[in-house]
């Protein structure tokens, strides 16, 4: 992409060289409100007016996006709103587990086996960190 960038830069660049050595004639410029008339190079006009119109479509372009960006910042606001219960709903399950038994304790409790069965379906429901 950068390549062909290059390459249209310089086919366009070409091209303004070549109207401006073929357009050295003077021409009357003449804006019907403005009361002045302006004598100028052919190719100053015809590059002026280029480069207007493509300032105009990126304008157009730039405005035409508004949209796009606009629903954009809802999604990026969205996104750390819902980082942000995320990360409380975590603590507050961090806060609410009971901590884990220790082995010398030989009070009531699951197996060990059950025990394990346990951390494997509590993995599989806790939520992963988003990585975006």
């Amino acid at each position: 992409m950068k390549m062909l960038s290059r390459v249209l830069f310089l086919v366009f660049l070409l091209l303004g060289v070549l109207i401006a050595v073929s357009n050295t004639q003077r021409t009357e410029l003449a804006l019907w409100p403005i009361p002045h008339t302006v004598i100028m190079p052919l190719y100053l006009l015809v590059l002026g007016v280029l480069l207007l119109g493509v300032l105009a479509g990126l304008g157009l372009g730039w405005w035409a996006g508004r949209h796009h960006r606009r629903h954009a910042r809802g999604r990026r606001r969205e996104i750390q709103r819902l980082e942000r219960e995320i990360e409380d709903l975590r603590a507050a399950l961090a806060a609410a587990r009971p901590a884990p038994p220790t082995p010398a304790s030989s009070g009531p409790g699951p197996a060990p086996r059950e025990q394990r069965a346990i951390e494997r379906q509590s993995a599989l429901v806790a939520p992963e960190p988003f990585k975006g």
